[in-house]
């Protein structure tokens, strides 16, 4: 059975950050539970990085319920693929705060990546996704 990555960038609404990170991880736990989407949401204040992964209807089905949703703003899709085996199998949304203004390089870095990448085959072992927690990881131990 095929599945599906998406990463996407957003910018934090503007009804309250704090209050709307736990929303939206409560609404991540059910939703994603009856679903069978997993993935990592990181938020550094301002701006959201978030990686989905499961089957592609319910990927893109959660993915068009994110971008109605007022608690994301200025919504930029950095990736859509399809992968064999799932990076964060075992979170059904992990999550990762992070220093203010983190995200806006990653985010960055990670459009030119995307680019870079397009068209270049991973390792049935590997995915983007597992990438960009690399990258952040490393981003993380070099502060």
């Amino acid at each position: 059975m095929a599945l599906q990555e998406l990463i996407y960038t957003s910018l934090a609404g503007e009804s309250g950050a704090p209050k709307d990170v736990e929303s939206i991880l409560a609404s991540s736990e059910r939703n994603n539970i009856a679903t069978g989407v997993t993935g990592l949401l990181l938020f550094d204040g301002e701006r959201y990085i978030q990686i989905l992964e499961g089957l592609p209807s319910r990927v893109d089905t959660l993915f068009d319920t994110i971008q109605a949703d007022s608690r994301h703003g200025q919504i930029e899709l950095l990736h859509k693929g399809n992968i064999s085996v799932r990076a964060f199998k075992d979170w059904r949304m992990a999550y990762e705060a992070l220093p203010p203004g983190l995200l806006n390089d990653l985010a960055e870095n990670m459009a030119v990546f995307a680019m870079e990448q397009e068209g270049e085959m991973l390792n049935p072992n590997d995915s983007f996704g597992g990438r960009l927690n690399g990258m952040f990881m490393e981003a993380i131990a070099a502060e």
